[in-house]
């Protein structure tokens, strides 16, 4: 879980004249152990209340195609999907779904998620117990065609419904990363502006206005508030509550910390951004060096490997090994072994090398 470096009363007044907010609006939330988490599902619109998928009107807000499909496929089969959205709530990793859909700005309440997510794994499930058992069928294998459909499809569903359920902490992270990049110019645009007198409102207006990304959909989300009545400081603190890039939040700490005790906020600004030009910088150099390696590996798996294999296997089938006594015949590459390297075995190594090489990409 991130750390959040804001004043623990600071932190309870906010819970508390939220609580007092919403529940004179009737609307109640489900509690969470620790205040942080509190305040993460109390730092909502009326979107992340209890709100369930009940009937056809609720498709209005739906706003891609895909979801509304979903959304119209479990209406259908709610009666038996129900309960699988209810079993999938009590997980422990659904608790801060809320958080993650506002974090990733996805207009979904936990419940209409959870309602897709179990849309996904009855699907997945029915559609891969009808490959199973065609497979089962084809080869003739009886485990294929008894009991591998049944628990093989409930498994392959769950796993569908819980990676449906991680996409929006997914989402969230990468906004974080793409707004981490977009920052360090946004920042010496707001210290420009503060160094000139303009007003911190104007400031954040401005960055909202610009063309700096997922950064200016954030800033125009605080302006939002701002508009609907919230003080600017509650407003900049829930920006900092729900964005994923640390940076940020370092920025929007210092600017809260100037507002409560003074200072020179401009300076402030451009420090930061040093900050995290640098930070960036020692970031891909040490990507660069990485790449060095995966390189020499990349020569290897991908043409040292496959040339390796193709000329054994060429002299373990060749009529030079009926011949050649035991020494030939020791090389375990008949045609059903290169047939597996070259089908599964080099697609995955080079799937693995992929992943590697993303996971180990510059992320702030």
């Amino acid at each position: 879980m991130n750390t959040f470096s804001i004043d623990e009363d600071e932190v309870n007044n906010i819970v508390e004249t939220m609580k007092k907010k919403y529940k004179s609006e009737g609307i109640e939330f489900t509690e969470i152990d620790s205040t942080l988490k509190e305040l993460r599902g109390i730092i909502t619109d009326n979107s992340y209340a209890s709100i369930d998928l009940e009937t056809e009107e609720d498709l209005e807000q739906f706003g891609s195609k895909a979801s509304r499909q979903l959304a119209t496929f479990y209406l259908k089969l709610k009666t038996t999907l129900k309960p699988i959205k209810n079993m999938l709530k009590t997980l422990p990793f659904s608790d801060e779904l809320s958080f993650n859909l506002y974090s990733a700005n996805m207009r979904y309440s936990a419940n209409q998620y959870l309602a897709l997510a179990s849309a996904v794994g009855f699907i997945a499930t029915l559609f891969s117990f009808i490959v199973i058992l065609l497979v089962g069928i084809i080869t003739k294998n009886i485990l294929l065609m008894t009991i591998v459909p049944i628990f093989g499809s409930i498994l392959i569903g769950f796993i569908a419904a819980i990676i449906m359920i991680g996409q929006p902490k997914r989402i969230a992270i990468a906004r974080g990363n793409a707004i981490s990049i977009d920052l360090p110019f946004a920042l010496r645009h707001m210290a420009t502006e503060l160094k000139a007198g303009i007003g911190l409102y104007k400031t954040i207006q401005a960055i909202a206005q610009n063309d700096y990304g997922l950064l200016s959909e954030e800033f125009a989300r605080t302006i939002n508030e701002i508009e609907e009545g919230s003080d600017t400081s509650v407003a900049l603190k829930h920006l900092s509550l729900r964005t994923q890039s640390q940076p940020l939040k370092k920025a929007v700490n210092h600017i809260l910390r100037a507002m409560r005790i003074g200072g020179n906020l401009s300076n402030s600004m451009n420090e930061i951004a040093k900050d995290v030009s640098e930070e960036l910088r020692v970031k891909i150099n040490a990507f660069a060096q990485q790449m060095n390696f995966f390189s020499v590996i990349f020569i290897f798996v991908g043409i040292v490997l496959p040339v390796a294999i193709m000329i054994l296997g060429s002299i373990r089938n060749s009529p030079l090994a009926s011949t050649g006594g035991n020494l030939f015949k020791a090389i375990p590459l008949t045609p059903e072994i290169m047939f597996i390297m070259f089908v599964i075995v080099m697609p995955v190594l080079f799937a693995g090398m992929i992943l590697g090489i993303s996971a180990a990409q510059p992320k702030m």
